[in-house]
């Protein structure tokens, strides 16, 4: 009762009903306009013919092209009109401007060659793979770096409280959800306290992703506890593209020397303590040493684009211990809409098409173009051991049933398809060969892969790789193996469905 009422009287809940009238209006002000005004129905038509040429010849993904297509054709006069507003992923220039220059600003501080040449010499392959993300994220490859992966939100979150009670310096949380709950409390009273010893702590937050979660007011009550506080794209009901672009990522950097990320955001059902969609799989990273102030460096990023005030990284690179003893490499990175580089979803294609032997992946949403459907399809043809696991138990049912649109295609070609029985999986892993893993905030979908903020961290020959190797063999124990005749099995109706929301995927 309690989660309806907050439903019902939610800022998204107003928002979106904002939104839908101005649609209406919209909407019905085209149609009434144009029944009595030529010209009008002229310059609209034009304009449609317009995006109709220009979707055509953009270099978006071609599933995008196609849904507008069909919308040109199924709404002739509105289209025109809803693309330029909610449509183009063409970024406003002073949004783009102001991350730009802000990732400008900290980019001489990320400049590590040697370990570059020195994987470009082991494996030809993945160094291929790190030199790409390197050279458009800006970010560099670290050494001497501990790992950590936990394969569940209680364990990470108890490590989390421990490192920030060790804080002495400061305290970064950058979120794409927080709710109020005994998870938010719980770090919102040590933040306090280590607020109270003079320790600087900040907290960014995406407007759009707590807003059925937060108080309006929530802003100025942190800043009341003595935290500094952003909230990144406010969150207006207003049309406007950049309402698509959102904080998506997960990050937390205690003195630069701790940092943790991946699928976990503040709130219970993180760590189980409500169970709305049985139980709540998640996973993550905790890294120690050299490679957290590139994590340090994303939330500062973001924090300078809005500040008049300049800011200086927190801690000297020099004073940041060092684990030599740590095998491996370790890249943390993050992707932006504000460029032309889709570096997620190329990153995890790279890793699909280098697999040798095995690739293995989760993700609690799996609705993928024409590109990345190839590229699986086309991995398990050449012998390789495809398997990916997708929740039983969905949070959006909608998202659960276009995944599932796919899977007789996928296993057709020899993927197999696992669902998780007990409840949702939000972790967002891939691995390939026990050798090189990426973990962190990025889903495979449209939104992840070309209109949000993601982050995530490659691994490569990590002792760590163990760990999330073993959290596959028992996530998989856990799962339904998706067979052919279940596909097929499926009545009419629903494969309807699913063939709709498949038609309409980017939108989602």
């Amino acid at each position: 009762m309690r989660r309806l009422q907050r439903m019902l009287t939610s800022k998204i809940l107003i928002f979106g009903l904002l939104i839908i009238a101005q649609i209406g209006l919209i909407v019905y002000g085209i149609y009434w306009i144009t029944q009595w005004i030529v010209p009008v129905y002229v310059l609209l038509t034009v304009l449609d013919v317009a995006v109709v040429l220009y979707v055509i010849n953009s270099r978006i993904v071609p599933a995008y092209k196609i849904n507008w297509l069909i919308m040109a054709a199924i709404f002739p006069l509105a289209t025109g009109i809803l693309y330029l507003i909610i449509g183009s992923r063409r970024i406003p220039p002073k949004f783009r401007q102001e991350h730009l220059a802000s990732v400008l600003k900290f980019k001489p501080l990320l400049n590590n060659e040697d370990s570059m040449e020195v994987i470009g010499r082991e494996d030809e392959i993945i160094g291929k793979q790190l030199r790409y993300i390197v050279d458009y994220s800006y970010y560099p490859v670290y050494e001497g770096t501990r790992v950590s992966y936990y394969e569940n939100g209680e364990k990470m979150f108890n490590q989390i409280i421990e490192e920030l009670k060790k804080a002495t310096r400061f305290i970064y949380i950058e979120m794409f959800i927080m709710e109020t709950g005994t998870m938010l409390d719980q770090v919102l009273d040590i933040l306090e306290e280590k607020s109270r010893q003079g320790i600087d702590v900040r907290i960014i937050y995406d407007d759009m992703g707590c807003a059925m979660y937060l108080p309006h007011d929530f802003s100025r009550q942190l800043a009341a506890r003595g935290i500094k506080c952003q909230v990144f794209n406010p969150f207006r009901p207003i049309l406007w593209v950049t309402m698509n672009n959102r904080d998506h990522r997960k990050i937390i950097v205690i003195d630069g020397n701790t940092g943790f990320t991946g699928g976990l955001n503040l709130g219970d059902e993180y760590i189980n303590r409500t169970s709305p969609y049985g139980y709540w799989k998640d996973a993550g990273v905790m890294l120690k040493g050299p490679a957290v102030t590139s994590l340090t460096v994303m939330f500062l990023q973001f924090w300078q684009s809005k500040s008049d005030q300049g800011i200086e990284l927190p801690v000297a690179l020099e004073d940041l211990e060092s684990y030599d003893n740590e095998k491996g490499y370790v890249l943390p990175f993050s992707d932006s809409p504000t460029d032309s580089e889709d570096i997620s979803k190329n990153a995890h294609l790279n890793m699909i098409w280098s697999a040798r032997k095995k690739l293995y992946i989760m993700t609690p949403y799996f609705v993928v173009d024409y590109e990345m459907l190839t590229a699986l399809k086309q991995a398990a043809k050449n012998g390789v051991d495809v398997r990916i696991i997708l929740p039983h138990v969905p949070d959006k049912w909608y998202m659960l049933e276009s995944a599932r649109a796919y899977y007789r295609e996928l296993i057709s070609a020899g993927c197999k398809i696992y669902e998780y029985e007990p409840g949702f999986i939000h972790s967002k892993v891939m691995m390939a060969d026990d050798k090189a893993a990426i973990v962190g905030t990025i889903n495979m979908d449209y939104r992840s892969y070309y209109l949000n903020f993601e982050c995530g961290v490659y691994l490569y020959k990590n002792k760590v790789i163990r760990d999330i190797c073993r959290d596959f063999d028992n996530t998989i124990a856990e799962s339904q193996l998706i067979d052919l005749s279940e596909c097929n099995k499926i009545p009419l109706y629903r494969r309807l469905i699913r063939a709709f929301f498949k038609l309409f995927a980017p939108f989602m």
